[in-house]
């Protein structure tokens, strides 16, 4: 593909990557909605062990010192399609929802035989829920009909650079630019015709700049045979944002009567967002990838904040997060049984979340598999995988999600700043 194509493809996909609903949990609700995992479909089948994850072949911009492993003169390109299937259970209820979204279109390639770079745009979080019930009112001595729905997401763009040090080792830093809206809506509908209806918005626009740093270390420990460890920290930081709350009564018969608007305010605040560290470890031979990964976010620090006062209180407690994978190769130089160049993998993920209602945090479980797939006399290189798990419990009066995710990534790789010598 030429150098002008990528360019324009990652253009477009950009484009198409904004207003994606990629949940329909209610659990996106709060704080800052559901967090995405790894984007790219190499890491999903090896349970989202990321931090440590390096070939010539891939971008993983969970760890910028990963880009040292860019063959010289190529250029990345990346991108990846997410479906997934949901269940959403109670002690006696059951709904199902589906969806499906762009994961992230990102770009990298060497500058030298020591710099290299990569750019992309990702998911950060997303909220989607359409919450429909009945409350009772006391002082009103009835019901009350009540939708609550809430959608948006926050992005991040991201420019890294690596360095690397020596053969056996590399740092690399990100930084990032989060953006995006949440949007949280609810309206009450009294069964009493002498009561206005009541409707309320509260819209948040958030921007900020953030920083990570990677390390990577990788030695030969015999012939053809690597162990490898690395780390990543995110920096806390202090997000901008704009608050927008809109309240009016309203009435409706044969359509929809604003009645009054008893709150409209615009309002600054600043979103203090938590530092994060990741650690993992693999092993890597001609047949046989092994890797481990461990983060942890201090989400209990999360703030949101008016005039220096916390005015959201969602009560996130710290996440954990524990992921491992295997990938196996059978010979990936055959030339005859194209079966045996497939990479086969599978992993699984337990995840801590950083949500605590009723006195119970949360925890996601998954197992996860999936191939990888080179394309016969090309530089490109297919991936799938498939996540199959659960998130919550239907304890206390709380929903039990089970799920099935499927990502489908594409990977093309080209040569870069290469003259051609005829035309």
């Amino acid at each position: 593909m030429h150098r002008l194509n990528y360019v324009f493809l990652f253009l477009f996909l950009t484009t198409m990557s904004f207003s994606q609903i990629s949940t329909n949990s209610p659990y996106s609700r709060f704080g800052l909605g559901s967090l995405s995992s790894s984007v790219s479909a190499q890491q999903s089948a090896l349970g989202g062990a990321s931090v440590v994850y390096f070939n010539s072949n891939s971008i993983n911009s969970e760890n910028p010192a990963t880009y040292s492993s860019f063959e010289p003169k190529s250029f990345l390109f990346s991108s990846a399609l997410n479906s997934s299937i949901h269940n959403f259970k109670t002690s006696n209820q059951s709904q199902n929802e589906s969806n499906a979204t762009f994961s992230h279109v990102a770009i990298g390639f060497p500058i030298n035989k020591y710099l290299s770079v990569s750019s992309g745009l990702l998911p950060y979080s997303s909220i989607g829920y359409n919450l429909d019930y009945m409350d009772y009112e006391t002082w009103l001595e009835d019901s009350v009909s009540v939708l609550s729905t809430g959608n948006g997401g926050l992005s991040k763009y991201y420019f890294g650079t690596s360095l690397q040090l020596h053969k056996t080792l590399s740092i690399g830093i990100n930084a990032y630019y989060l953006f995006g809206g949440l949007s949280r809506n609810k309206t009450a509908d009294f069964n009493n015709p002498d009561i206005f209806n009541v409707s309320s918005v509260d819209r948040t626009n958030i921007t900020g700049l953030s920083y990570e740093t990677g390390l990577l270390f990788n030695t030969e420990i015999s012939k053809d045979k690597y162990v490898a460890f690395a780390l990543s920290f995110q920096n806390s930081t202090n997000l901008d944002a704009k608050q927008t709350l809109l309240g009016t009564t309203y009435d409706f018969t044969t359509s929809l009567v604003i009645k009054d608007t008893f709150q409209n305010v615009i309002q600054k605040a600043t979103i203090v967002m938590p530092s994060k560290i990741s650690a993992g470890a693999s092993y890597n031979s001609e047949k046989l990838f092994l890797v481990a990964n461990y983060s942890s976010q201090n989400w209990s620090d999360y703030q949101f904040l008016i005039d220096g006062v916390a005015v959201e209180e969602d009560n996130l407690k710290n996440s954990k997060c524990y992921s491992g994978g295997i990938q196996f190769t059978p010979d990936y130089n055959a030339h005859n049984k194209y079966w045996k160049k497939i990479q086969y993998r599978i992993g699984g993920r337990y995840n801590k979340t950083y949500l605590s209602l009723r006195n119970n945090q949360l925890t996601e479980t998954s197992l996860t598999m999936g191939l990888g797939l080179p394309v016969k006399r090309t530089n490109t290189f297919y991936n799938f995988s498939v996540e199959i798990g659960d998130k919550g419990t239907i304890e206390n009066n709380l929903i039990k999600e089970q799920f099935i995710k499927f990502t489908f990534g594409v990977t093309f790789k080209g040569i870069w700043f290469v003259k051609r010598k005829y035309d």
